[in-house]
């Protein structure tokens, strides 16, 4: 091994299929009752190294950051990275609670969204629930949690603007809306409606 410590990660596309290979006795048990494996702060593997230090962090951050960005900056990124693998392969992995921190970047006259963790990132949102959908779309017996949360920047048309993108890509997916809950589950027929009460 040279120069800094490397990571071999493998990614075993088993993993990608095990809710659907669940024996059938787990079938009508509550998601709540379940272990679901999660990524924290999931779309760390593509924070901009360009990006400027989000709104939310404190004045000090953003002042060492203005003034000393060749040392800050690089601590900021190497801390604020927490995930290696991007979203279609952690689904891969097994992960089924994602953890989207949503942000509007600052001066930006578009509508598009972004995750942050520090420093926003170079995938806007829409394009990661396209994404999601697509993997859904290959693993019809598979669930999935997506947890939104931060809302940096967001006006209240910018998140209304998030709810319809949600609603519109994944559609009958999503969970009922009698299930009250902070996060959208998106299911598919395989499991019985009632798994979730």
């Amino acid at each position: 091994m040279e120069g800094s410590l490397q990571t071999s990660i493998h990614v075993c596309h088993e993993n990608g299929q095990w809710m659907s290979q669940l024996p059938e006795k787990l079938w009508d048990i509550p998601l709540y009752n379940l272990a679901l494996p999660g990524s924290h702060d999931t779309m760390t593997y593509c924070l901009d190294k360009n990006s400027a230090v989000s709104g939310n962090e404190s004045k000090l951050v953003k002042f060492l950051s203005k003034c000393i960005p060749c040392v800050v900056h690089p601590v900021i990124m190497k801390w604020s990275t927490t995930q290696v693998l991007a979203v279609t392969e952690q689904l891969e992995a097994g992960v089924r609670y994602l953890d989207f921190r949503i942000a509007h970047k600052p001066n930006d006259p578009s509508m598009n969204l972004y995750f942050v963790h520090m420093v926003y990132t170079t995938i806007t949102v829409q394009d990661i629930l396209w994404e999601v959908l697509r993997w859904l779309e290959t693993h019809p017996q598979e669930i999935v949690i997506l947890a939104f949360r931060n809302f940096d920047g967001l006006t209240k048309k910018l998140h209304c603007r998030l709810v319809a993108w949600i609603k519109e890509i994944f559609q009958c997916k999503l969970c009922p809306r009698n299930v009250r809950m902070r996060s959208f589950f998106l299911f598919s027929p395989f499991f019985k409606n009632d798994i979730l009460q």
